[in-house]
């Protein structure tokens, strides 16, 4: 288990005195693994609270099946930061995924199966089915709505023998997964890009980009000139999104505009030789089909061919957009934050020590100016009083 996880969970239920449950600790680190992925991009203090706020996501949705204690947050960021961390992952992290329902319970197998009455008797006799009474008799009519039948069978394996298996959180049958849609090489390559270029936040938007033309409808292409031009395709896309993100709605100035071009293009053909790629099977070769070192004229003919086919307007390159909107407000937010506190500081007068003109000769702060007035109140009192 990661230990960042069990110490904020550990935190947000201090009078929890028994173990952590495991339900609870495999939702926490299941919440995290996702959020990597569908919130990659986050500012650094509010990646500091990442594994907290997933921790505190999964208390909140496992209390009242765990019979957890009162939840005592104490987030490790300023509590607005914290406030707007949790909404935005409570929002895009799906409240199925890992926790544990009315079908079955985190160990699997029978002990999450809902059971009538009749039910639980049947298998009470189970073993004892070489008794004569249990020969004689009818099996007991288990009455179940073929809703709940159906919700079981979705959430439980089936050995050879037609038992139960466990299913374990997070794993996927062998059978099932789906090869890469994507040449090995492009996402090290990418993130290659964003981290020598930057920003890093535009890293999963052209990745939607490449797979949308590369993997159409979740297929391969058969275009043999996006096989053969996956690397200006993909500098061609960071391109455009970096321009988009960095500079909205504005002109770029040319001479920038050639510089970025020119950075592009040699640390697209730095990342052959500094990038790594992981292959399980052993043939690099492999990993880098379809490379080729580009040129900056490959760089200007897949712009053309993306704009001629209309790439650029399918739904991936909304995202453009999504993410100026976010900066725009992230820094909005920022700056009304900073003007709430500048006009809550009060000021504090601070003396030095070696001064000396000292408070007690300092006869025109607001103390003093007030102290007078009082004192000028009660002396004309007393002269009326006189007079």
């Amino acid at each position: 288990m990661n230990r960042s996880i069990e110490q904020a969970l550990l935190s947000l239920i201090p009078t929890h005195n028994a173990a952590l449950p495991p339900q609870l600790t495999e939702l926490a680190s299941s919440l995290l693994a996702q959020s990597r992925h569908k919130a990659s991009t986050l500012k650094a203090e509010e990646e500091i609270a990442r594994p907290y706020a997933c921790a505190h996501i999964a208390c909140e949705r496992l209390k009242t099946t765990l019979n957890l204690p009162p939840i005592e947050p104490r987030p490790p960021i300023p509590p607005r930061i914290y406030k707007r961390l949790y909404s935005h992952l409570d929002k895009i992290l799906p409240s199925g995924t890992g926790t544990p329902g009315r079908g079955t319970s985190a160990r699997g197998g029978l002990e999450g199966r809902v059971r009538t009455p009749s039910t639980k008797l049947r298998e009470q006799l189970a073993p004892l089915g070489t008794s004569p009474q249990a020969s004689k008799s009818r099996p007991l009519p288990g009455r179940t709505t073929p809703s709940k039948e159906k919700s079981l069978a979705d959430f439980r394996d089936s050995n050879a023998d037609g038992t139960p298996s466990k299913k374990k959180l997070g794993t996927t049958p062998q059978s099932k997964r789906k090869p890469p849609p994507l040449p090995l090489w492009i996402r090290p390559t990418l993130r290659f890009l964003c981290k020598e270029l930057g920003p890093a936040s535009i890293g999963p938007i052209v990745a939607s980009g490449i797979e949308s033309i590369v993997c159409p409808n979740g297929k391969p292409t058969e275009d043999e000139w996006v096989k053969i031009n996956l690397v200006s395709l993909l500098g061609a896309l960071y391109l455009f999104v970096w321009r988009g993100v960095t500079f909205p709605g504005q002109d770029l100035d040319q001479s920038t505009y050639i510089k970025f071009r020119k950075q592009l293009v040699a640390t697209l053909n730095r990342a052959r030789k500094e990038v790594e790629v992981n292959v399980k099977d052993g043939d690099a070769e492999k990993a880098w089909e379809w490379w080729y070192d580009v040129k900056l004229k490959d760089l200007d003919m897949s712009a053309l061919v993306i704009n001629r086919h209309g790439w650029l307007e399918l739904d991936w390159a909304k995202g453009v957009q999504d993410l100026v909107h976010m900066n725009e407000e992230r820094a909005r937010d920022d700056e009304e934050d900073a003007e709430r506190e500048e006009r809550n500081a009060e000021p504090v007068q601070l003396r030095r020590a070696d001064t000396m003109f000292q408070e007690r000769y300092d006869f025109l702060t607001d103390r003093k100016r007030k102290a007078y007035a009082e004192w000028k109140e009660g002396i004309m009192k007393r002269i009326k009083a006189q007079g």
